[in-house]
């Protein structure tokens, strides 16, 4: 498998207060998290149909060292579109939900990619079906508009991108403990050497 996506993660809580800023971030080789005096507000991992897709050889999850955040290797196929439901977890593990908070949202952007068009990261509020995955349209970016949004509050949400285009998304709604699903569709192609950079960061206004 030869097709990456790099999770490098900006798991920054920011709060602000009349005229204070806090955001306190530690960056390590590839992998950036907060200051680990903080909580990691969200993180990746295998999701519930990991395994099936892995014994395909059409994803891999490679764990950080602490198993929060990682790189996902995904392999298409020459001749099929590859579709794989529910393979990563999102999930949400806030250390303080009681905190009054005026806003939270979690800024996830695709940056560097040089995957073909086609090829689509779906994110779900609930474990989705193939049917669904099909029948989602595609929400498409342009550099410089703003976030494309995510209600993680709705249990029906699902918001289909493409990779080419390097969206930058806006998830709010979500609960302290609220596990989002990542879906993706690959178009036909090996994509040796092709890849893209995710990174999130965690906001927090009181």
């Amino acid at each position: 498998m030869n097709k990456k996506i790099a999770l490098i993660m900006i798991a920054a809580v920011a709060v602000l207060l009349p005229a204070v800023a806090v955001a306190d971030v530690m960056v390590s080789g590839q992998i950036a998290l907060e200051s680990f005096h903080h909580h990691n507000a969200f993180r990746f991992q295998p999701g519930p149909n990991y395994q099936a897709a892995n014994s395909t050889n059409s994803i891999g999850w490679i764990s950080s060292t602490d198993g929060t955040m990682g790189t996902i290797d995904l392999e298409g196929s020459y001749y099929v579109q590859t579709e794989m439901i529910n393979v990563i977890d999102l999930n949400f593990a806030l250390s303080n939900p009681a905190a009054p908070a005026t806003f939270m949202g979690l800024y996830l952007n695709i940056s560097s990619s040089d995957f073909p068009s086609g090829t689509i990261m779906a994110i779900s509020t609930s474990q989705i079906s193939f049917n669904i995955l099909e029948s989602t349209a595609v929400t498409h970016y342009t550099a410089g508009n703003s976030p494309i949004s995510v209600n993680a509050a709705s249990p029906s949400t699902v918001v289909a991108v493409d990779l080419s285009e390097n969206p930058h998304l806006l998830i709010t709604g979500f609960v302290p403990t609220q596990t989002l699903y990542i879906s993706f569709v690959l178009p036909p192609g090996m994509y040796a050497g092709d890849s893209a950079m995710l990174t999130g960061q965690f906001v927090a206004l009181a």
